[in-house]
C-alpha cells in the first residue's frame, strides 16, 4: 500500500519583533515621524494663498502615491512610526494638491 506523505508543514505567524521598551532612538524616530511631514505645512499655506505658480501637481501627486504604498508597508509590517510619518503625509500631500486644483490660475489639464 502507497504511504501518503505530507509535504507541507504549517508555519504560525510570528510578531516581527518582540516588544520592548522604547530606546532614545525609538523616541527620536517617533518624534520626527510627526514632525518631518509637516515641513509640507509652508508648501500647504503657500499654494491656499494663490500662489501655484512652479508648484508641480505631478511631483504631489507622485509623492502622496508614495506615501500610500509605504502607509500600506508600514500597516502590513506592523511599523509604527512609518504608519505615523506616511498618514501625516498623505493628508500634507492631499491638501497640497487640493489647493493647487483649487487655486491655479492656468489649466491643469490641456
Amino acid at each position: 500500500m502507497p504511504t501518503h506523505v505530507t509535504l507541507h508543514s504549517k508555519k504560525t505567524k510570528k510578531p516581527l519583533s518582540t516588544p520592548h521598551r522604547l530606546t532614545a532612538l525609538d523616541t527620536i524616530v517617533m518624534v520626527v515621524s510627526v514632525l518631518y511631514p509637516l515641513s509640507a505645512l509652508p508648501q500647504v499655506v503657500t499654494v491656499f494663498s494663490g500662489y501655484t505658480e512652479g508648484v508641480s501637481i505631478l511631483s504631489w501627486i507622485v509623492f502622496m502615491l508614495c506615501a500610500g504604498l509605504f502607509l500600506l508597508y508600514g500597516v502590513k509590517r506592523q511599523v509604527m512610526p512609518m504608519i505615523i510619518s506616511n498618514s501625516i503625509w498623505l493628508v500634507m500631500d492631499g491638501l497640497v494638491i487640493a489647493g493647487i486644483f483649487i487655486h491655479s490660475s492656468t489649466p491643469l489639464i490641456s
